[in-house]
């Protein structure tokens, strides 16, 4: 059985560490970055199920990495975090192909519910590994 392949691209280093650890242990296989040419980067040398980009990032921000994502996989899922609540940031994000937006703050516990959706909708097998 395989764990599902977390990206986590947060430059907040306390939040990301937070995640990070709280996804390791729900049963997932979490690749952090801070910055949006990392999270490319790491994009590009990993294989992974499912994306959760900040949307404001140093470097490159999470709506152009996104784009930067679906011009090479147009299935993988993306779930943007962001302090942007704005209809016109999240009509962005779900034009530019993202599948969810969860806006800080948010419980980890929510964020946990909806990776389990969009794996569960992108790869039934992935389901059953994460825990609640």
């Amino acid at each position: 059985m395989t764990l599902p392949r977390l990206l986590l691209v947060e430059d907040d280093p306390n939040l990301g560490e937070i995640l990070a650890e709280f996804l390791t242990v729900k049963g997932n296989e979490v690749t952090r970055a801070t910055d949006g040419e990392a999270g490319l980067q790491a994009w590009k040398n990993g294989k992974f199920d499912l994306c959760i980009l900040d949307v404001m990032l140093p470097k490159k921000d999470g709506f152009d990495l996104a784009r930067d994502i679906r011009k090479v996989d147009q299935q993988i899922p993306i779930l943007f975090l962001t302090a942007k609540n704005m209809l016109e940031a999240k009509a962005e994000g779900f034009g530019l192909g993202g599948d969810d937006y969860l806006t800080k703050p948010f419980s980890v516990e929510e964020l946990l519910l909806r990776i389990k959706a969009l794996l569960r909708r992108s790869s039934p097998a992935n389901a059953t590994t994460v825990t609640s």
